[in-house]
């Protein structure tokens, strides 16, 4: 099994809908067998940019990680649409033993 793991802003767009919508719809349509998409306290990036949303005050929105675990298969199949709509963020890809 394969995991992927894609970290981004979550504003980040992609034709007008914002890109953890955009992603999911996309990897439900594709067979993938489950996402989960996770919102970060705090983090920074390439560009060296500290967020922290959630301060109080603060408009700033946060990097979020989505993951999924499928076949190395039927990953290899939506990455290049990933790669494309990403662009910027980080895409990790490893292999992982499933116990459950």
């Amino acid at each position: 099994m394969v995991e992927v793991q894609l970290f981004f802003d979550e504003d980040d767009r992609y034709e007008n809908v914002v890109m953890y919508e955009h992603i999911m719809r996309y990897l439900m349509h594709h067979n993938i067998h489950g996402a989960t998409m996770f919102a970060a306290l705090g983090g920074f990036g390439a560009k060296r940019h500290l967020h922290f949303p959630r301060k109080i005050g603060n408009a700033d929105e946060g990097p979020v990680m989505l993951m999924f675990v499928d076949t190395e298969e039927n990953v290899d199949k939506v990455l290049p649409h990933l790669r494309q709509v990403l662009k910027e963020g980080l895409i990790i890809k490893k292999t992982v033993e499933v116990l459950r």
